[in-house]
């Protein structure tokens, strides 16, 4: 799989908002590589046990295999959000729902000598923690209460995460069905019922806007 070094922080990344000064990245931002995945591209996380991902552009589809191989998706990422495979016991999937890349960030080549770094690492660490808590609880969530509110509550979450209530659902209904842990075609009745609430509007299958 193709490998680029160097590569400048995001706007959206975490590790931007925590601080880290570009030096700290070492020669030829050798604490970063980045991955380009083509859409339906899956990958595992067994060698991304010790490190970090994070979404640079398009969308990731995590999945969790189950020890008799069925797959149960255990969330999506977006731009900016990191994929942390060392806190499950289970083997973990990524399968790009479109074109994507993802930087592969390896905290040990992080330059905690440059000033700044140490304290930006440690934000950085805390902001992982955090989004691996915010993950189980949003899956939580998924599940919790009727289908409508469930898929109501599902388009506000990635509207707030990609900033924009004109919403982008990179994933097919059958995998926003199977987040939820309902039939797809309850989600089309869903989605049919808050058009007919004025909740939404439907500018194609896969976009979105919220209109409350």
């Amino acid at each position: 799989m193709p490998h680029a070094h160097g590569p400048t922080l995001c706007s959206a990344c975490p590790l931007a908002e925590a601080g880290l000064p570009p030096a700290a990245l070492g020669a030829a931002g050798a604490a970063i590589g980045v991955i380009q995945v083509a859409k339906g591209q899956l990958r595992t996380c067994e060698d991304l046990s010790n490190h970090f991902a994070i979404v640079r552009k398009g969308a990731l589809k995590v999945e969790f295999l189950n020890p008799d191989g069925r797959a149960e998706i255990a969330g999506f990422l977006f731009q900016g959000e990191v994929l942390v495979c060392s806190v499950s016991d289970q083997d973990v999937a990524i399968t790009a729902l479109e074109d994507a890349a993802f930087c592969d960030v390896r905290p040990d080549r992080i330059a905690q000598d440059v000033a700044g770094a140490a304290a930006a690492l440690t934000r950085f660490t805390q902001a992982v923690a955090d989004q691996s808590g915010l993950d189980q609880r949003r899956l939580i969530q998924a599940r919790s209460g009727p289908v409508e509110d469930r898929l109501m509550w599902f388009l506000e979450d990635v509207a707030a995460r990609q900033k924009s209530d004109a919403v982008h659902l990179p994933m097919p209904r059958s995998d926003i069905a199977h987040y939820l842990n309902t039939s797809a075609e309850s989600v089309s009745r869903a989605f049919t019922n808050l058009r007919a609430r004025g909740a939404i509007e439907t500018r194609s299958p896969r976009r979105i806007t919220l209109t409350n």
